[in-house]
């Protein structure tokens, strides 16, 4: 039973940055999801992270010969107002209305905000890690 507590306590940036460091695949698609929310009765302020890592191999002339996912992973939060008033500043501080690029996306609406990083190759999804690691670190560390 101890095994099944630890496991549910992997720290999901650390994983793909493990991912991303010791793949020798080139072609690693990634994509990343944060939601933060304070629109539910039973869970006020609630956050929302998916993962979604795939890798394939292409030939310019003949499109995709092999694709395969390699995780998708998604992972809910109930966060105390102080966690979530946190997350939200630090968002704030990293991503504006001026970052927005074909690498991120930013969707904001009154009660819900909505940061979703992509990258098409393994040095693009490194420099995810280069980017926005503090972020990364901040919600690793909501599981201890």
């Amino acid at each position: 039973m101890t095994f099944m507590n630890d496991s549910a306590n992997i720290k999901q940036f650390q994983l793909i940055k493990f991912i991303n460091e010791n793949c020798s695949d080139d072609h690693v698609i990634s994509k990343i999801s944060i939601v933060l929310r304070r629109d539910k009765i039973e869970a006020p302020y609630y956050m929302d992270t998916k993962i979604r890592l795939s890798s394939c191999i292409d030939m310019p002339d003949n499109g995709i010969v092999h694709a395969m996912n390699i995780l998708n992973h998604h992972r809910m939060y109930n966060l105390d107002e102080n966690k979530y008033n946190e997350i939200k500043l630090l968002i704030a501080d990293t991503f504006d209305d001026d970052n927005e690029s074909e690498h991120v996306k930013i969707f904001k609406e009154d009660k819900r905000l909505k940061i979703v990083l992509m990258s098409k190759n393994n040095d693009e999804f490194g420099n995810l890690f280069k980017e926005y690691g503090e972020l990364f670190e901040k919600i690793d560390d909501l599981i201890d």
